[in-house]
């Protein structure tokens, strides 16, 4: 009797090791993006859901819990380090994004127009037109999980999973790669005389923008949060869904498709004008250098302030 408990306290405890929390990152990836391609070729192509109210939601939606379902039960340390789900310096991020977000919407959806109605035909309506008025609750709601889905997936999960067989930078190239072929299914869909030429045209633009935030998350946030490029990523495709200067374009899913080359020109012009320089200013700085100089500039004010109310009580009580 004695023998037989000393040799069970002797052997250790054999656990079960779940397959999902074993599973490598670039294996585990490729199952998630596998479900996201399917469940999204379903709601396009098969269901159609792209021509109803309800637009491509649950391809949104469901992919997303799936991920943060294995991660929360089987890889809880991960949810910050691989999703990017981190709250490290979360109010930085959401104002540093929110600011980028605007920038984007407002030069690019309406600077193109802007700048094409005055410079190059003064005769171009300039009205703004709100679509989908009665659900822009709903379509806010669809682009944030959108958003949420799509950076998690392609630079959280993807991103990370590639770091770990080759460098940074050909990871992001990568992951923004995958990410621009991911958007190809719209101009499919919407069809038009040169579906191929809005195919690549597609691919090419959302390759950019996913590397620009594959450099906002790898290199300003050192690879710490998503919540930025999150903030970014929902202000833009909620202002071009939703938010109209002019007549065009107004096509389901991403705007990419003119009718008038010219705006269509202006456009690219002013894509590049912002892209490029911010892209630069991510790649240089760091979120902390940001915060820690505008922590200084306001101090930097209040001290100013408190001067000058200093100077004002001596004059008065002087007078």
């Amino acid at each position: 009797m004695a023998t037989t408990q000393t040799q069970e306290l002797i052997e250790p405890t054999k656990q079960e090791v779940s397959p999902s929390a074993s599973i490598g990152l670039i294996k585990l990836g490729g199952i998630m993006l596998l479900i996201a391609v399917i469940w999204r070729i379903i709601d396009q192509f098969v269901l159609g859901l792209g021509d109803t109210w309800v637009n491509i939601f649950p391809s949104k939606l469901f992919p997303f819990l799936i991920i943060l379902i294995i991660f929360l039960k089987y890889r809880p340390t991960e949810i910050e380090s691989v999703l990017g789900l981190s709250r490290d310096r979360i109010q930085s991020q959401f104002v540093v994004g929110l600011l980028i977000g605007i920038i984007f919407a407002v030069g690019i959806d309406f600077g193109g127009s802007i700048v094409y109605a005055l410079f190059l035909d003064s005769t171009y309506p300039l009205e703004l037109h709100i679509l989908n008025q009665e659900l822009l609750g709903y379509t806010f709601l669809f682009f944030l999980t959108n958003a949420f889905l799509e950076e998690t997936l392609f630079r959280g999960l993807l991103l990370n999973a590639f770091k770990t067989r080759m460098a940074p930078i050909a990871s992001i190239v990568l992951s923004a790669t995958i990410f621009g072929f991911w958007h190809a299914g719209w101009p499919i869909i919407n069809g038009g005389t040169d579906v191929l030429g809005q195919v690549a045209s597609m691919v090419f633009f959302t390759m950019l923008l996913g590397m620009f935030f594959g450099i906002y998350y790898e290199r300003f946030s050192s690879a710490s949060s998503l919540i930025g490029p999150i903030t970014i990523h929902t202000i833009i495709n909620f202002s071009s869904e939703n938010f109209k200067i002019g007549p065009e374009p107004v096509i389901q899913g991403p705007d990419l498709a003119f009718s008038n080359g010219e705006l269509m020109i202006t456009t690219l012009l002013m894509f590049f004008l912002i892209f490029v320089p911010l892209g630069l200013f991510l790649w240089k700085y760091k979120i902390e250098q940001v915060t820690d100089r505008w922590q200084k500039l306001i101090g930097h004010v209040n001290i100013a302030e408190t001067e000058d109310g200093i100077s004002v009580n001596r004059m008065n009580n002087e007078v």
